[in-house]
């Protein structure tokens, strides 16, 4: 079956065009990711350059040759950018103006222009370069768990590759003087390959897109605005997760729970501005310490939790005491000599992976309230309530006969 490669290209401009319009749509709905709006206008600005390629035979070569082509780069340039811009990395002009700069500065030169062949060699290189440099800009990102990244690279690499291809055949089969690049077998794969590449780069890039959204409102659910360590939800998910791993290690499970101390008095002294950035610090301080594997997060006012694998009392105590001290040290600045920030902290040791994450928490409250009454900014420790013994199946069965009697 033979390509219509002037029907590809048609079509292709106006794919392209399509899909700029809807990523640039992507962008004004959520102002916070603002990549889609520039891979918008990247593609906008190819599918410009695409349809003066069309033109190739037509029109004057300067417009359907030079400028076609250095749209083509500038809108490939402006993708990178996307991908920089996308990862939080600056983006600077001349990295982006400088494929489209040397493809100007190459057809200014008499020899180069007239040849059809090195024009065909300078745009795949530089176009293969882009798009490697492209994938390299997601792939650096990899850390961020967005299932759309790796598809994203592959199809970027293949693609590279794809005009890297192109060198080779156009070494082996170089278009003659008097033939037109539109009828060449070359451009015919290369349009069919690059309509492909451009819908489905297109829904990957606005996948990812939505799919840091969402990642976004998820840490915004999980993670305390003030402090910036998890709430509440997601210490508790943290919690049974780690009770989940200590049923196939048995190692205890250190609870400590932190209360500033005199924390209204702050408040109520130095104002509310003070009182959140010593919740700041102390949340800081704590994570520093304790680590950031550790899960600790704020559970409600100016209660702080952990948990974590210790193997005794003694160990855990410890852990929690140079929290404290360090909390002192780091919050001084923030008190006067007769109301300075500390902290009191409870301890408990959960030794049974069943037990519920509440009543770890309530022993750890009643060793907090020791530590509050023999004079706050110390720790104490109080042991987890055994697990309840199970009922004999006697007893069960007797229940069980009782019920049927009444219901009889």
């Amino acid at each position: 079956m033979q390509l219509d490669v002037q029907t590809l290209s048609v079509v292709t401009v106006f794919v392209t065009a399509l899909l700029g319009a809807l990523l640039v749509f992507a962008g004004l709905q959520n102002r916070a990711v603002r990549a889609p709006m520039v891979w918008g206008g990247a593609y906008v600005i190819g599918a410009v350059g695409q349809g003066l390629l069309t033109t190739n035979g037509t029109a004057p070569g300067w417009l359907s040759v030079t400028v076609a082509n250095e749209l083509i780069l500038l809108g490939t340039s402006c993708i990178w950018a996307g991908s920089r811009m996308f990862d939080g990395r600056p983006v600077r002009p001349i990295p982006v103006l400088g494929a489209p700069g040397l493809w100007l500065a190459a057809s200014s030169v008499p020899a180069f222009a007239a040849d059809i062949n090195f024009r065909v060699l300078l745009v795949s290189t530089l176009m293969a370069m882009l798009t490697a440099a492209t994938a390299e800009e997601f792939w650096r990102g990899r850390a961020e768990p967005l299932m759309s990244r790796w598809p994203t690279v592959c199809v970027l690499l293949a693609y590279a590759a794809a005009l890297l291809a192109r060198i080779p055949a156009t070494l082996l089969s170089p278009i003659l003087k008097d033939q037109s690049i539109m009828s060449s077998v070359s451009f015919a794969l290369l349009a069919f390959g690059t309509l492909l590449f451009t819908v489905v780069l297109a829904f990957l890039l606005l996948n990812m897109t939505k799919e840091r959204t969402e990642l976004q409102h998820k840490i915004a659910s999980l993670i305390d605005p003030l402090s910036g360590v998890p709430n509440r939800r997601a210490f508790l998910d943290g919690a049974a997760r780690l009770q989940a791993q200590q049923r196939l290690d048995p190692e205890p499970l250190a609870v400590m729970l932190f209360d500033l101390d005199r924390f209204k008095a702050i408040n109520d002294r130095f104002g509310h501005g003070t009182g959140d950035a010593v919740l700041q610090v102390f949340a800081a301080t704590a994570t520093r310490t304790l680590g950031a594997d550790v899960m600790f997060g704020r559970i409600g006012g100016e209660e702080f939790a952990a948990i974590l694998p210790a193997g005794d009392f003694g160990e855990a105590e410890a852990i929690a005491d140079r929290v404290r001290r360090n909390f002192m040290t780091a919050a001084a600045a923030h008190g006067k000599d007769d109301l300075k920030p500390s902290v009191s902290v409870g301890v408990t040791l959960g030794r049974d992976p069943n037990a519920p994450v509440a009543n770890l928490l309530a022993a750890a409250d009643q060793a907090l309230y020791r530590a509050k009454e023999n004079g706050r900014n110390r720790v104490e420790c109080a042991e987890a309530p055994e697990p309840a013994a199970p009922k004999p199946v006697e007893d069960l069965g007797e229940r069980r006969r009782w019920r049927k009697a009444v219901s009889a």
